[in-house]
């Protein structure tokens, strides 16, 4: 009875929620929270940018519940429970907000956690050449790369941590950290940049991206109203927030919201960045640098927010993550996708409408409806053949049908990895691939199974399953991910698209390879022409590889042209079978190098070779034993064209 009370409860509220004009902004930020707490993995940069908010609301709340909770979840940190990982140290002991809450004395039982990885991030972080801190899995050999995004990470942590500790040169790298990467990336319109360094060495990333622009914002607010009056910069900063702030203002569209790509109103409408850009606005009216005839264009936005928040929380219009896709243009940001409770969604809101909140604004009108705009792309659609080319994931070109899934990886990855075929099971027929990049975005990995399936391989330079490569001299020699890419038919039924892979040396012959790789409904396989170009008369020998794990069972049957490895991965994930097909014409040998099993074939410079590639798993409902696999392949050579 009393399940069903609440029940009744809650759907009283959505609908009460559904019907006003105007809403408490302090009712918006716990929305935001309770919700975040469901969704968000708190040992990742999504989730300490959402302990920031939490730690602000937890502050401006007389009730200390929400304080409570707060340093309960910073507690778990300093214990491991919650292991903090990533690019920054500072997200091991649990991101800004630990630090800030120590600066406020509201936690004197984590004072030395938050010193001890404050001293570890100002001896140990990677630096730039001009001395910034930068994520250390950017590139080894470079001194250049660095991205706005890192601000966010740097700048609280080291003032509030240099703040308690009396360590002034923390707080002036605080400044130094945002200054002097607004003044490297500053646009000459008033915004910034997102990185340098990831197309050619020096080179600006184009965009004026809404999240980009919020982190500056963010990092840039706290040293509004939290550095000393005396510091000798306190004049710089203020100075440069007033016409950063001012700029952004120019940019905000009719509903008080700003665009994925700022400049463009055509792009989507990009919340988390909006979020971000509010939060630091409202700090710079509750500090002066801004007069109070701003206030309605912070209203504006905090009421266009709500469209975008439903009832119960959730948050649409966030964009994936986001490293300088593509060449960092302004069309290669437009055209990255955003999902709806994204790790970013969070942190923004929280902020933002506590902000409102401490200024005592305590409703903002609700723009249209709470939540009107907000839509969920990412439920399971009805089985279909899918190909996506995926810029926001490293160019990544993956294709699936109702069976089964692929991936090859892009170029820019290419100093990572090579030219591979990846496979991702699944036990479903409906398409997984979108879901599952959001999912492992927010620390829920494909490599292990929640249900629907999972990618078994962490291919790297591996072949994975029929990757190519020439056979010299008794090893393979393989090629960099492809170097340019065309989707040729993404319909429901069928799918097919081109690669081409640059000339790569093989043993002192430059070798170039065109693929066409086609995948149709109801079927295992995936169809590949390769054509591989040389200039050299030798005759070639190209290898088809098969990645394994541990030790396989290997089924070779050069009459049919078949090579099968099944290989148990119980008791968590059952057994795999992974076959290529080929013309038994062709068949040179069967061969091995390290831990993969090849299939060698004779080949010609210029006539293109068929092959076909499978994969059988046994939490599929197609096949549960290796016999079931087996029986499959030998029914589908049938309709094998080569």
């Amino acid at each position: 009875m009393k399940k069903i009370f609440c029940i009744i409860l809650i759907l009283s509220n959505l609908s009460a929620f559904a019907q006003q004009k105007s809403i408490a902004t302090e009712a918006v930020a716990e929305l935001a929270m309770e919700r975040g707490l469901k969704e968000v993995d708190l040992a990742i940069y999504g989730g300490t940018l959402f302990m920031q908010g939490m730690s602000e609301l937890s502050v401006l709340q007389k009730d200390p519940k929400t304080l409570n909770r707060t340093i309960e979840i910073f507690e778990k940190f300093k214990t491991k429970e919650i292991k903090g990982r990533g690019s920054f140290i500072s997200y091991e002991a649990g991101g800004t907000g630990v630090a800030y809450l120590n600066y406020l004395n509201k936690t004197p039982q984590l004072s030395s956690h938050v010193f001890e990885y404050a001293d570890k991030m100002f001896k140990n972080q990677k630096r730039t050449s001009e001395g910034l801190m930068t994520a250390p899995w950017l590139k080894v050999d470079s001194l250049d790369q660095f991205m706005i995004d890192c601000a966010f990470a740097v700048t609280p942590y080291m003032l509030y941590s240099g703040l308690s500790m009396k360590k002034p040169e923390y707080v002036d790298f605080a400044v130094f950290q945002t200054l002097e990467m607004f003044k490297i990336l500053k646009d000459p319109n008033g915004l910034i940049h997102q990185g340098r360094g990831f197309v050619k060495l020096g080179s600006i990333s184009e965009d004026n991206w809404s999240r980009g622009n919020g982190w500056e914002a963010f990092a840039l607010a706290f040293l509004v109203r939290d550095l000393p009056d005396n510091h000798p910069r306190k004049k710089e900063v203020n100075e440069l927030a007033k016409s950063f702030f001012t700029a952004i203002l120019k940019y905000q569209n009719q509903e008080g919201m700003w665009n994925q790509e700022m400049t463009e109103h055509t792009s989507f409408v990009e919340t988390s960045g909006s979020g971000l850009m509010l939060f630091g606005l409202g700090i710079c009216l509750e500090k002066g640098i801004l007069d109070k005839t701003y206030l309605p264009q912070f209203v504006k936005g905090l009421s266009g927010y709500t469209s975008y928040i439903t009832p119960d929380g959730s948050i649409s219009n966030v964009t994936v993550g986001c490293l300088c896709p593509g060449k960092g243009t302004k069309k290669d940001y437009i055209k990255h996708s955003w999902k709806l409770n994204d790790i970013h969604a969070f942190g923004p809101a929280l902020l933002a409408f506590t902000q409102a909140a401490k200024l005592g604004i305590k409703e903002v009108p609700i723009a249209k409806s709470m939540g009107c705009y907000v839509t969920d792309f990412q439920k399971p659609m009805k089985p279909q053949a899918f190909v996506r080319y995926m810029p926001e994931a490293n160019e990544n070109i993956c294709w699936e049908n109702d069976r089964v899934a692929f991936r090859v990886y892009g170029p820019p990855v290419k100093n990572r990895v090579s030219s591979g075929i990846d496979i991702w099971t699944k036990s479903v027929d409906y398409p997984i691939i979108s879901k599952w990049y959001d999912q492992n975005n927010q620390g829920k990995s494909y490599h292990e199974n929640h249900g629907e399936g999972l990618d078994f391989y962490h291919v790297a330079y591996g072949r994975g399953l029929g990757g190519t490569a020439i056979w010299r001299n008794g090893k393979p020699y393989i090629s960099a991910p492809y170097s340019t890419q065309k989707i040729i038919k993404n319909t429901e039924e069928e799918v097919a698209f081109e690669l081409n892979f640059d000339a790569w040396d093989a043993d002192g012959v430059k070798v170039s390879e065109k693929k066409i790789i086609s995948l149709k409904m109801g079927t295992n396989f995936c169809k590949v022409i390769s054509t591989f170009t040389t200039d050299s008369k030798e005759p070639l020998t190209v290898a088809l590889g098969i990645s394994y794990t541990d030790k396989p069972e290997v089924v070779k049957d050069a009459n049919k042209g078949i090579l099968t490895l099944w290989e148990s991965f119980e008791p968590k994930n059952d057994e795999l079978g992974t076959t290529v097909v080929v013309n038994p014409k062709r068949i040179k040998e069967f061969s091995e190098f390290e831990k993969e099993k090849y299939v060698l074939l004779i080949a010609k410079s210029g006539k293109p070779i068929t092959y076909y590639v499978g994969t059988g798993w046994s939490k599929a409902p197609q096949f549960k034993t290796k016999q079931d696999w087996l029986e499959y392949v030998n029914s589908e050579i049938l309709k094998m064209k080569f």
